[in-house]
């Protein structure tokens, strides 16, 4: 308990964290000095990016008469992602940044997060898997407050660009995000950024904390064959765990009686367990071009490369004393102490062919290698294999027609999974788009399913999963008046979760299911405006059937905003004024275990149907933008009954501030 409190002291570090920024400002100011560039350099070599090329919308309306004045316009700052999507830097006030003011910068539509700010959030929907065939260790919660490869953007800047982000937490700490990017010279940019995150919470030992360092950088000669791209992120989080309230303060919870407004009064489960992870990855990528014409829309280009990429993290659950709640623990051991090391490595060989008959084709083969090991058991032997697969993309229009496909398929190895996915893309009517596609995908559940030996001997087993299994059917519907309207049917085989049985005892099995889940889910999203007033929108309806028990979701998620939106002050402020609310239908929730870091199938307790409803003024001044928000602001504390997990309640109301800020140099 010491130790965890030396690494989050009572106080606010911000003098520490100045010193940081202090420090990383010198040194990327200093070097953004020298990258003040011609902006007829800089566009020449923006207009030949591969990432912009065909496949991508285009930055300008090409309608647009031409215009030859040297200015830089913010669409000049681009962002390219991993997947060589390109997109420019935005600074606007919309709702979408609204519902990504949170610590993780993302929209949580179909989660809902546990009381403490950063701590871990429940998923309401199917999370949808990504394209990575590896398997992976688990401890899922964890997921959502880490940076993954895939996150990690590019950037190409006229200017020096930097972005800080500040938000308010529970009684003590923040949440801040500061970037800075610039382009040394016009084809050498580089990115750095960090990410730091502490709350003390409102109930009994808490407290969560992040601290999480990422940095890229891309480059390409002067005559544009060869090109690097770089990342390296070093990452560690940091959960108090106190394995929720017990029964007795649940019932003086929903009680509502005054002595329990305040929450640090009420008991929980335990106040010893630490959950800890840390973490590293980098990716390094350099291609070359072997064939090249200047005439491109008549000649092949072809490209080959290789994508080395590391991934390396350690799980650690620690405990001053046994929980009762978790059995006994297994002989020989003391105390609890459950660490777990994982790595992946990675290297590919690819080409990417563009070719004006076929379109853009990337293949590529690639070798997996990795290792899954229980530090804390001596003479533990790892869950290692060498694996090797192969597969491509590829993306070819044919006017207004869209088509994408991409595939990776394993040639050895029992835990690497397979995947195929085709989209196809065309407009409807003038300014409405129709998008289709399927999806199938098999993966492993995960190495911890796999394999556990905790402290706790009830948390032992060695099992053989089968290779989890899913086949996704998706359309979309898009017009800028009506919204969007989109419908999924998802089948799975060979589901794999943890169950817990009794609604007395806390442990959990690895189940996988012997019967097939289907899913339906229909969403539509759009909104109405009226004035200056604007009405928005969000509905999913989900539909289960077959083994239903094993994948527990809501009926309905549901999400709306009113708002008045206006420019004060003669044009200089930009505002929301208004309220939104979220909202999910009862159903049995999934029940957090912090042992295993992962959320558990409970078939006991049915929660949920309660709104959340938020009142804000948001505000956009020049580049900046201001959030001030009443969190919860129809919480009734004299009859709580709003849960995020069984034993987690929800957040009482809250006031939080928030700023995001772009310095353009």
């Amino acid at each position: 308990m010491c130790d965890f409190f030396q690494l989050f002291p009572k106080a606010i570090p911000l003098p520490k964290l100045s010193k940081v920024l202090h420090k990383l400002l010198f040194l990327c100011f200093s070097v953004g000095v020298l990258a003040q560039t011609k902006k007829a350099v800089f566009d020449s070599i923006a207009e030949n990016l591969p990432e912009l090329q065909e496949f991508q919308q285009p930055q300008t309306d090409p309608t647009a008469s031409e215009n030859t004045t040297p200015e830089i316009a913010i669409t000049d700052y681009l962002i390219v992602s991993q997947a060589r999507d390109t997109t420019h830097v935005d600074t606007t006030l919309t709702m979408a940044k609204y519902y990504k003011m949170n610590s993780q910068r993302r929209d949580n539509f179909a989660w809902v997060s546990l009381n403490n700010s950063g701590q871990a959030l429940n998923p309401l929907s199917l999370e949808a898997w990504r394209k990575n065939t590896a398997a992976v260790a688990g401890f899922r919660a964890k997921e959502s407050q880490r940076f993954l490869p895939h996150q990690l953007a590019y950037y190409h800047v006229p200017t020096p660009l930097s972005e800080v982000f500040y938000k308010s937490t529970q009684s003590q700490g923040q949440s801040s995000d500061a970037l800075i990017t610039a382009n040394i010279h016009p084809r050498l940019n580089y990115a750095i950024g960090y990410r730091g995150h502490r709350s003390l919470g409102k109930y009994q030992y808490q407290i969560s904390g992040r601290s999480q360092l990422r940095f890229t950088t891309r480059y390409e000669n002067p005559n544009g064959r060869y090109r690097l791209r770089l990342q390296v992120a070093n990452q560690k989080i940091e959960q108090q765990e106190n394995g929720g309230l017990d029964v007795a303060s649940i019932e003086d919870f929903k009680s509502g009686d005054d002595e329990f407004f305040d929450r640090d009064v009420l008991s929980v489960r335990y106040e010893n367990a630490n959950n800890n992870f840390t973490g590293k990855f980098y990716l390094l990528e350099q291609d070359y071009l072997v064939l090249r014409s200047k005439d491109t829309l008549q000649t092949p280009r072809l490209r080959v490369g290789y994508r080395a990429q590391s991934n390396i993290h350690d799980n650690r659950f620690s405990q001053t004393t046994a929980y009762e709640g978790y059995g006994s623990l297994a002989e020989g051991i003391s105390k609890p102490y459950d660490k777990t090391h994982y790595s992946l490595r990675q290297f590919d060989v690819y080409t990417i062919l563009t070719n004006p008959s076929l379109g853009w084709f990337s293949g590529y083969a690639r070798h997996h290698k990795y290792s899954f090991t229980e530090k804390h058991i001596e003479g533990s032997a790892a869950l290692s294999e060498n694996a090797y697969s192969v597969g491509g993309e590829w993306r070819k229009k044919f006017g207004a027609l869209r088509l994408r496909a991409e595939a990776e398929f394993a040639l050895s190895g029992s835990r690497t999974g397979d995947f195929i996915h085709g989209e196809i893309a065309l407009p409807w009517f003038k300014t409405g788009s129709i998008t289709a596609g399927i999806r199938i995908q098999q993966q492993h559940p995960g190495f911890v399913f796999e394999r556990f030996t905790s402290s706790y001997a009830d948390y032992r087993w060695n099992t053989s999963p089968k290779m989890e299994q899913r086949t996704a059917i998706y359309g979309a519907l898009h017009h800028p008046r009506f919204g969007t309207l989109s419908l999924t049917a998802t089948n799975i085989n060979n589901h794999a979760y943890f169950l817990q049985a009794d609604a007395d005892a806390l442990t959990v099995t690895p189940t996988q299911t012997e019967e097939a889940i289907n899913l339906l889910q229909l969403d539509w999203e759009g909104g109405l405006k009226f004035g200056v007033f604007r009405f928005d929108a969000k509905v999913r309806a989900q539909q289960l059937s077959g083994a239903t028990d094993a994948m527990p979701l809501p009926d309905l998620i549901g999400r709306t905003a009113l708002y008045y939106e206006d420019h004060w002050f003669e044009k200089a402020m930009f505002l929301h004024l208004g309220v939104s609310a979220h909202y999910f239908s009862a159903f049995k929730m999934r029940a957090y275990h912090p042992l295993l870091s992962d959320f558990v199938v409970q078939e006991h307790e049915e929660l949920g149907g309660y709104p959340v409803v938020n009142a804000f003024f948001n505000a956009k001044i020049r580049q900046t933008r201001l959030f001030l928000v009443v969190e919860h602001a129809n919480a009734n504390r004299k009859a709580p009954d709003y849960f995020a997990a069984p034993g987690y309640p929800y957040r009482d109301l809250l006031i939080r501030f928030g700023i995001v800020w772009n310095f353009f140099q």
